[in-house]
């Protein structure tokens, strides 16, 4: 006969991990380096990062999609992650922010596809930054960006803005990290927004996953229960 108070404690520490999402929805970055591509006199390109989450720890390289704020390597902060089509837990949910999360993710998978040429990686970079910092290609604070290159840039702005590249793309590969306010070390400001492919490696529990989990077992120990009363085993 199965024991009562096993099941039930089962249960209670399932409910705790099932309406704890912070245990679980909570990643943290560490910025190892940015690599060596400089255009505008700022590093572009995908950065590279340790992401540790759940005990484990794994190499990522991911891209950068704020131009207002900065990071400096061995810098590290939490994060949550969001994914497509639903986008929760986003640094510019002010409005209407769909398109420009889409844009942004479009353009992120011309960069993985074209990541062994500098000058396009570089242009996509500044792209990129233009969706939510607007004109700051064209007003770089940090150095110069070619013309050659900015004709480049507004180029991939208006392939990004087209419906037909924006609204039709598979982004299910595709992970939006997103500073957690007051984590990072104090003498920093707020840290940057960061795209990434999902590698699958590392994987923590969603919050329905959880509370799926959580139903199906509360299920499982009703069914004990009942069956406990007449005294089977289950």
């Amino acid at each position: 006969m199965k024991n009562p108070t096993r099941i039930w404690t089962l249960l209670a520490a399932v409910a705790i991990l099932t309406f704890a999402p912070s245990a679980f929805g909570q990643s943290n970055l560490t910025l190892n380096n940015p690599g060596s591509n400089v255009m505008g006199g700022v590093y572009v390109g995908p950065y590279n990062f340790t992401l540790t989450s759940g005990g484990q720890s794994q190499p990522i390289q991911l891209i950068c999609d704020d131009a207002a704020s900065e990071v400096f390597a061995g810098e590290s902060w939490n994060v949550t992650t969001a994914t497509f089509p639903s986008l929760t837990n986003i640094k510019f949910p002010s409005g209407s922010q769909t398109q420009n999360y889409e844009e942004i993710a479009w353009l992120v998978q011309q960069m993985y596809a074209n990541i062994g040429n500098a000058n396009t990686v570089g242009d996509i970079q500044w792209a990129i930054w233009d969706i939510f910092d607007g004109g700051v290609s064209s007003n770089d604070p940090w150095g110069a960006v070619s013309s050659t290159d900015q004709a480049n840039i507004q180029n991939w702005l208006t392939q990004a803005g087209m419906p037909s590249n924006y609204s039709t793309g598979n982004y299910a590969n595709i992970v939006i990290y997103t500073p957690i306010p007051g984590t990072q070390p104090s003498q920093f400001g707020s840290p940057q927004e960061y795209f990434g492919l999902n590698t699958g490696t590392i994987a923590a529990p969603e919050p329905a996953t959880l509370s799926m989990l959580g139903i199906g077992l509360f299920a499982l120990g009703s069914l004990a229960r009942r069956k406990l009363s007449t005294g089977r085993t289950l």
